[in-house]
């Protein structure tokens, strides 16, 4: 019986050995050919800037084209759904914000994909904070000024935003809960292309990403009243935080991260995040995050999952709080 074990043992252990090198091959070999990111909001906007940042720092490190697909629609959630059903082999994707990988989950009925079942994490890339911008029509300097002519003047304001579940909505609905107010969301298909209303006088005032409104408030096209980070940001030390500007606590913050479709190999995996890695800690990418007003950051797998399981609890309050819900 003894010797049947050993045999049985050794086998066992032959089979681990063989699987452990076919696994440390095909990291080895990946990737033979271009890999596609994709990103779920519109050209133009932070989302796709970050992207093509990044994808064109991969290409150097990985000696493969990563080429950048946008997939636009419903808070991101139309390109992830996609992204969710591709082949989990290492060739696909995608660079997302916290609204598909955590808060749209518990705000649309019908999402389309399970971020928790359908899509494993990669690595942490970026937090970019957004901005409170208004049309120089509004008479409002401030945010104490902006809320008192929302109190006085209920759903009379409307408010872009990059899309229904993005963060810059949030950002909105967050202020109207803690504030009392009563504003109508316009969302857009990325804050891009929400800029072109905002600045014509359409819609008055904007929940947007720093990237995409800074220039038009250094245009004087908007005025910008404060930003929606905790603390101010190094790129426009003058630029109040809401917090500090009459909302004690507000505190919403965009950040990015790359996953891929459930059931990808953990070697290839491991490989792409160690390269984001190396990725973040350059020079030159940090340096174009940073002129995007954002703080550039990785993580391992593991690292960004936990990361993204304590975020839900947060998202959940907001949702919430705010009431919140897409059909």
């Amino acid at each position: 019986m003894n010797h049947a074990i050993n045999k049985m043992a050794t086998r066992m252990a032959a089979i681990a050995l063989a699987a452990l090198s076919a696994t440390s091959a095909l990291a080895a070999e990946y990737p033979s050919k271009p890999i596609r990111m994709i990103v779920p909001f519109a050209a133009g906007g932070p989302t796709d800037t970050l992207a093509r940042s990044l994808a064109e720092a991969m290409t150097e490190q990985l000696g493969q084209k990563v080429i950048v697909e946008n997939k636009p629609g419903v808070g991101g959630n139309v390109g992830t759904a996609q992204f969710a059903r591709m082949s989990p082999d290492g060739y696909a994707v995608l660079l997302v914000t916290n609204g598909p990988l955590v808060a749209n989950q518990m705000m649309f009925k019908n999402l389309g994909f399970d971020p928790k079942k359908d899509l494993d994490p990669v690595s942490f890339v970026a937090y970019l904070p957004n901005m409170v911008a208004v049309h120089p029509s509004v008479p409002a300097k401030t945010i104490k000024e902006l809320i008192a002519l929302l109190k006085a003047n209920p759903d009379k304001y409307s408010f872009a935003s990059g899309g229904d579940g993005t963060s810059t909505h949030f950002a909105g609905e967050l202020m109207k809960s803690m504030a009392g107010v009563k504003m109508t969301h316009i969302p857009y298909k990325g804050d891009g292309a929400s800029m072109p209303d905002v600045v014509g006088g359409q819609v008055p005032i904007v929940f947007g990403s720093i990237f995409a409104t800074k220039r038009f408030v250094d245009g004087g096209m908007l005025r910008g009243l404060a930003v929606t980070s905790l603390d101010r940001v190094p790129s426009m030390p003058e630029m109040p935080t809401v917090a500090e500007s009459g909302l004690p606590g507000y505190d919403l913050t965009a950040w990015y991260g790359v996953v891929v479709p459930a059931g990808t190999p953990k070697p290839i995996i491991n490989k792409l995040s160690q390269t984001i890695a190396r990725v973040v800690a350059s020079p030159d990418f940090r340096a174009r995050v940073e002129g995007m007003s954002g703080i550039p950051k990785s993580t391992t797998p593991e690292e960004f999952a936990a990361f993204m399981e304590s975020e839900r609890p947060k998202w959940k309050k907001l949702i919430e709080e705010s009431g919140i819900k897409i059909n």
